[in-house]
């Protein structure tokens, strides 16, 4: 009964420990690190902070509930007029230890060729990343005033975008 009450106890002062060094082998993230130039979302438009990002578009966009990695404002969809009213929002984020990037833009989209799931009413479908050049798929999805895209810019399986697609459409993407 002692034995296991010291193990006890050495548990939580191991959990204390671990919690006041923040959990990852030293300190927090640096707030003033700066992205690197060559990641997904800035091949497709401009990276800055996400309060700066939310200041950039004219609709409310849904944020993903998990860790956001980058934030950018996107060109206006299909070529339209670079202005506030047409311009989308990219974020980059962590899920299950795997990294997505979820654009949305306002507006109506056509569906994807194939149906993934229905969800609160919401149609997720899917298409072919880059044209099937990558192998990959990618989800859409419209509320009819905010189009959303979500693709695994990690090693996610299809599979995986397809379930996080459905988690996100369940958190609220599609209201």
């Amino acid at each position: 009964m002692k034995s296991m009450r010291s193990s006890l106890i050495a548990c939580v002062i191991l959990v204390l420990v671990v919690s006041a060094c923040g959990g990852k082998g030293g300190g927090g993230a640096d707030p003033d690190a700066t992205p690197t130039s060559d990641t997904y979302l800035s091949h497709r438009g401009e990276v800055m902070p996400l309060r700066s990002a939310l200041g950039g578009v004219a609709f409310r966009p849904f944020i993903p509930a998990r860790e956001i990695v980058e934030t950018a404002v996107l060109p206006a969809y299909n070529g339209g007029d670079d202005t506030r009213q047409n311009r989308g929002i990219g974020f980059e984020y962590i899920s299950k230890r795997e990294a997505y990037v979820l654009k949305q833009w306002p507006g109506s989209g056509l569906p994807g060729p194939r149906s993934v799931a229905t969800i609160n009413d919401c149609q997720i479908t899917s298409y072919d990343v880059d044209g099937g050049a990558a192998g990959k798929q990618g989800a859409l999805w419209s509320n009819g005033r905010v189009v959303s895209n979500l693709v695994a810019v990690g090693n996610a399986t299809d599979r995986d975008t397809f379930e996080e697609a459905r988690r996100l459409v369940r958190l609220g993407a599609c209201r």
